[in-house]
């Protein structure tokens, strides 16, 4: 009976229904990437035209991320906002199945990506307020990497990928809206508004929240070092998980079907580094794990570029996606643990906003270029090179984890 009621705790539902969310916003994210060989022959799109649809989601996404963030936390209603968000979203998902040319479809995937910027950083406020200090680390992978992983990476590719050929990349999009209506009733009969102002283990402050006050967290040191990090592990992220597929199809010469395969291994690597690096990191420290993970995950691109058998780059991309552990790290567990817990949403949405833009609207577009110029390989090599560049930045972090924290102020007794 305690078992179970362990289970259906809230903390185990808020973090379920928070992986939800963000799962099928990056489901919807990149379902047009792991749908580009059936999308680009429709619209008769180049690597280019890809390149700029995924740019104009992070575009939106980023500025979206932020204001809406700041929103939630200047006025403490994070779970309207989680909701009016995750209800728009999936409606712009559904409307993507009806684009009739490059332009349409990028015009609604710009407004896709309004909705979708602030269901992350508005997420994790949840998990940071309402999770215990030695879970923090392991639910903000859960609802980030995990998530992605499970929803996104590997039922998104396989799932996707065989509705389009069943019925059309068209219909396929049309289907997305109805998971978003389930959420939609979920966050509202289950979550629970948030307290920011008292939180174990972080920098938490009393006192009403002020635009002026918010601005602070910009000088920290950590928050400084995320959005830079943030610059090229989305490049790296966001480029792999774009070019990918069309790789694999267009140069690998794979078929959908394989392709879709090993794309998924990109969702199990997810699911598996997202529990473990943020749960290790919870013992041994967020600083070691975002540089060791973060140099071992050259192995992904790399192997899909030396390897000609589906087999070893499907283990390439296992091993290689352990950054995606990462991600919980730098992106919230750090920055909810280095500034005050009011602005945790402005400052995760703010880390969001520079990665998104240095990322995913500069980082892709570039990768886009140089497949178009250089062949798609050049993409996957750009990718590579962007998280060599964000390793050597996650030497400049420093430690956060209350657990490593306390044990060296009592080794200083």
């Amino acid at each position: 009976m305690l078992n179970k009621k362990r289970l259906w705790s809230y903390e185990n539902k808020m973090v379920a229904i928070c992986m939800l969310c963000f799962g099928f916003v990056m489901l919807d994210r990149f379902a047009v990437a792991n749908l580009a060989p059936f999308i680009m022959d429709d619209l008769h799109m180049t690597n280019t035209d890809l390149g700029l649809v995924m740019a104009a989601v992070s575009l939106s996404w980023a500025f979206s991320g932020y204001f809406g963030s700041m929103l939630s936390d200047l006025t403490a209603n994070k779970k309207r906002i989680l909701c009016l968000a995750v209800l728009l979203f999936s409606a712009c998902s559904f409307l993507t199945g009806l684009a009739a040319s490059f332009l349409m479809l990028l015009a609604i995937r710009f407004f896709m990506g309004i909705f979708e910027g602030p269901v992350f950083p508005v997420a994790q406020a949840f998990a940071l307020a309402q999770s215990s200090p030695e879970r923090r680390g392991l639910n903000m992978g859960l609802i980030s990497t995990t998530s992605m992983g499970l929803i996104a990476s590997l039922l998104g590719a396989i799932g996707l990928v065989a509705l389009a050929q069943a019925l059309g990349w068209r219909i396929t999009f049309s289907i997305t809206l109805i998971p978003g209506l389930v959420l939609v009733y979920l966050v509202v009969k289950v979550l629970k508004e948030p307290d920011m102002t008292n939180i174990a283990g972080t920098a938490a402050k009393g006192g009403k929240p002020s635009l002026r006050e918010s601005l602070v967290i910009f000088k920290n040191r950590n928050m400084i070092t995320s959005m830079v990090f943030s610059c090229f592990i989305i490049s790296w992220n966001v480029g792999t998980l774009t070019f990918a597929p069309v790789y694999l199809v267009a140069v690998k010469h794979l078929s959908p079907a394989t392709m879709s395969y090993i794309v998924a291994v990109f969702g199990l690597g997810a699911i598996v580094w997202g529990v473990v690096v943020p749960g290790i990191s919870d013992k041994v420290g967020r600083k070691p794990m975002v540089i060791l993970f973060s140099l071992l995950s050259m192995v992904a691109p790399l192997g899909l570029i030396l390897s000609s058998s589906p087999v070893v780059m499907g283990a390439c991309v296992f091993i290689g996606w352990s950054a995606s552990g990462v991600f919980p790290l730098y992106q919230a567990a750090i920055l909810g643990e280095s500034v005050d817990t009011k602005y945790a949403s402005t400052a995760i949405a703010g880390v969001q906003m520079t990665g998104e833009i240095g990322g995913s609207v500069i980082g892709v577009a570039v990768a886009g270029k140089l497949a178009d110029l250089y062949g798609l390989q050049a993409a996957l090599l750009f990718t590579a090179g962007c998280i060599l560049v964000a390793t050597i930045i996650g030497f400049a972090y420093y430690e956060t984890a209350p657990l490593v924290l306390a044990r060296r102020k009592a080794s200083k007794k």
